[in-house]
């Protein structure tokens, strides 16, 4: 076999063991599916905080319909609605988060029979049920925080890891076909660099097999210095040890549509919310520029949103935005038109979230 000839079959060896750790991954010992899922867990994290949105946007309905509209039952129904939201929140939780959400459901229950006996002296209960589900939704985005944080160390891990084999092959490449005992030993002493980088983003588990990874490099290269044949063999089985601690890791570990879509709607969320708020404090004059403060958040939310979604999204998105504009003009003006461009607001967000949900649904 040409020298040519092996260096293509080596590399193709490189590429297909790349590749294939999606393939390989579902066949792995239990060891390789007990590490870290820190996507998974991310994911969930997310879903959470989205869930919670909704339970925040739910009750601040309830307190509009309540209090602007003096409509009892339209406020139960969307105290029914944030019951459900808080139970789709709840399988996705984390454990802290669950014990706020079960408060949270009595909270609900206790609130909604208030609103049946007393009406629109209930409001300031329904007041501070909104403040608490926000406190609820601040935990369950230090969660995301939280998560997303070990997402981005078990990436760090795994491309460190995929270097570190890359380092090795190169060295096996050197050591089998250039017959350079040298340049493998620097290819060897690169992969070391490369597991400390893997070594110190890893979890403690995983640190541990990274380390008795070092302890194999240190190993093949004592044997580079005399015996070859055996530092081949070493080199061979480090490589293999290299590729299951990739393999446990899974593959590519990326952020999924799924996750872009939730990212996406939870902005739609937020800024939805923060239109109620406005149309809340523009009932009175004396809130104006509160009304305005929570405008310029909604418009913040949605210049988020805007950057992740689809074109006719981004077309809706456009024009809520130049109504929020008008709206904030008019309440510059204690124009009479102020509160219905906010109820036209709400209508859009409205209108924007369902469009969203629908997709996901379709997804």
């Amino acid at each position: 076999m040409t020298k040519r000839m092996m260096i293509i079959l080596l590399m193709f060896g490189l590429v297909i063991g790349f590749s294939g750790s999606a393939a390989f991954a579902a066949d792995q010992p239990d060891q390789a599916k007990a590490e870290p899922q820190a996507e998974k867990q991310w994911q969930e994290a997310i879903k959470t905080q989205v869930a919670l949105t909704k339970v925040k946007v739910a009750l601040l309905q309830a307190h509009s319909k309540l209090w602007l509209n003096k409509n009892k039952e339209a406020s139960v129904h969307f105290l029914d609605e944030a019951k459900t939201y808080l139970d789709e929140a709840y399988q996705s939780a984390d454990k802290s988060t669950r014990g706020q959400i079960d408060a949270l459901k009595k909270n609900v229950k206790t609130v909604k029979e208030a609103v049946r006996k007393r009406g629109q002296e209930a409001a300031s209960e329904l007041s501070g049920l909104a403040d608490r589900s926000e406190a609820a939704l601040n935990t369950a985005i230090a969660e995301t925080q939280a998560r997303a944080s070990a997402l981005k160390k078990e990436t760090s891990t795994c491309l460190a890891l995929a270097q570190t084999k890359a380092a090795l092959l190169k060295a096996k490449i050197a050591l089998e076909i250039d017959k350079a005992p040298e340049k493998a030993k620097q290819a060897l002493i690169n992969a070391e660099k490369y597991l400390a980088d893997a070594r110190a983003s890893a979890s403690q588990r995983a640190a541990q097999e990274i380390a008795k990874l070092q302890n194999e490099i240190r190993e093949t290269k004592k044997a580079l210095t005399g015996n070859v044949g055996e530092a081949k063999e070493k080199l061979d089985a480090l490589i293999a040890h290299t590729e299951e601690q990739l393999q446990a890791y899974g593959t590519r570990i990326r952020e999924s549509e799924e996750v872009g879509l939730l990212r996406k709607r939870y902005a739609q969320l937020e800024a939805q919310a923060a239109l109620l708020k406005a149309r809340l404090a523009a009932e009175k004059e004396t809130t104006y520029d509160q009304a305005q403060a929570y405008l310029d958040e909604a418009k913040a939310w949605y210049a988020r949103a805007k950057g992740e979604a689809g074109e006719e999204v981004s077309q809706k998105i456009a024009a809520i935005e130049k109504h929020i504009d008008e709206t904030k003009v008019a309440l510059k003006k204690k124009a009479k038109e102020a509160r219905q461009n906010m109820a036209n607001l709400l209508n859009r967000a409205a209108d924007i979230v369902k469009g969203n949900e629908k997709y996901l649904r379709q997804k």
